[in-house]
């Protein structure tokens, strides 16, 4: 009996991927279709797969003093470690580079 339920699950897997593939490719021929109406009207358009979409830019920290607490640190930080402190931003104290895990640098 296990068998035969083993059987019957391994066939419904095989058929729904060979239904999916089949949603897959009528999907891609109007898109491109419509991919190829688009490049004739002097539009570049391509089809990719996967991914997230753009890539985000990634903002690096620069190797200079601190706007908010005016002196370097090390590792290096920058205001945005302040965004906790809200709208009245202030410097760190030692005991709060302490805490954070940084150290004046001289």
């Amino acid at each position: 009996m296990a068998s035969t339920t083993l059987d019957q699950l391994k066939q419904l897997d095989s058929q729904r991927t060979k239904i999916i593939e089949n949603a897959k490719s009528e999907a891609m021929s109007k898109v491109q279709m419509a991919l190829d109406d688009l490049n004739e009207l002097g539009f570049s358009y391509v089809i990719s797969e996967g991914g997230k979409g753009a890539l985000r830019s990634v903002r690096e920290r620069k190797d200079e003093p601190c706007p908010t607490c005016k002196f370097k640190t090390l590792p290096p930080h920058d205001g945005r470690r302040h965004r906790a402190q809200g709208s009245k931003k202030k410097p760190f104290t030692n005991q709060e580079l302490t805490r954070l895990g940084f150290v004046k640098a001289e």
